[in-house]
């Protein structure tokens, strides 16, 4: 079997730039392969077009119930065990094989409520994986996911008028929606939760890595028993700069842009006092056993309202 490994984080947390980075390691092959989380959904782009979003393992509780498996002498949860591990097998033997590296190192961001599914897969078939916890301010993941879906779900609000359709006249007095608060601080919530009755092999903030992403990348090669080279790191984090990833400085931000702005602490320009109290009352223990917070009552600082004026 392939040596695999894992990063695990909440979506709109700098799982593809530490992916970019990773493969610029020349004995690391890192890649999303959606193995595990029971999740089958059709989202909309931002083009306007939908397309699925599906792990193997929804594909595999699909398949089963087409498949012959009783002519096989297999009852259905053996099946699902058994095809499961061959499929998942194969497809890391297919990038191991393809890339001629020594490991593969796989993302996962999981999809809304199978943050614990995916955990438990993990360590199901892969008993020896080192998992690596990559965290973001939940806050941040907050905004980045909001300004990430703006041309998806927010048709009718102020922000999207504000941002892209930048409707003269509006005065932005408020950026997030209830429902938007909730849908991603609940899911950052998941994906720390997983990690409280279990510390992972290592942990890696968003933030260490715009401090000193070589020093980040370092410690996962030293994990991962691979060259722990600090040129190998320091070309790495230069080729994956938001600078040469975007052709923008850090902070300059477009609204709609997967890489929107690459900063810390952007959460402050958007919350408002509401927004706070909503979001801590989601996710504030993870908030603060995480070091994000030490105030529980940070929330009470904020504006009662925003004040965006036209851009």
């Amino acid at each position: 079997m392939s040596d695999i490994h894992f990063v695990i984080s909440a979506p709109r947390s700098g799982s593809t730039w530490l992916t970019n980075a990773l493969n610029h390691h020349p004995e690391i092959f890192s890649t999303e392969h959606r193995l595990f989380g029971n999740f089958s959904e059709i989202w909309q782009n931002n083009d306007g077009t939908s397309s699925p979003r599906i792990t193997l393992e929804a594909f595999i509780e699909s398949f089963a119930g087409h498949y012959f498996h009783s002519e096989l002498g297999l009852s259905r949860s053996q099946f699902i065990n058994q095809f499961q591990r061959t499929l998942t097998n194969s497809i890391v033997r297919f990038g191991s094989g393809r890339s001629d590296k020594k490991l593969i190192v796989d993302k996962i961001t999981p999809y809304p409520g199978t943050s614990k599914d995916v955990m438990r897969q993990v360590k199901k078939f892969f008993p020896d994986a080192s998992i690596i916890q990559l965290i973001r301010d939940g806050r941040d993941v907050l905004t980045s996911g909001t300004f990430d879906w703006i041309l998806k779900d927010s048709h009718g609000t102020d922000r999207y008028q504000f941002f892209h359709k930048q409707k003269k006249g509006l005065r932005l007095r408020r950026f997030f929606d209830h429902d938007a608060i909730c849908k991603w601080a609940q899911n950052w919530k998941e994906t720390v939760q997983i990690f409280e009755d279990e510390a992972p092999s290592l942990m890696i903030k968003y933030e260490d890595m715009l401090d000193d992403q070589p020093n980040a990348l370092c410690k996962i090669f030293k994990l991962l028993n691979v060259a722990d080279d600090t040129e190998i790191a320091k070309s790495a984090a230069e080729k994956t700069t938001f600078k040469k990833v975007t052709g923008r400085e850090s902070g300059d931000m477009i609204p709609t842009a997967k890489a929107r702005k690459g900063i810390r602490g952007d959460w402050k320009n958007y919350f408002s006092r509401i927004d706070g109290r909503i979001f801590h009352s989601i996710a504030g223990d993870q908030l603060l056993s995480t070091g994000y917070e030490s105030d529980p009552k940070w929330f009470e600082q904020l504006p009662e309202e925003l004040s965006f004026a036209d851009q």
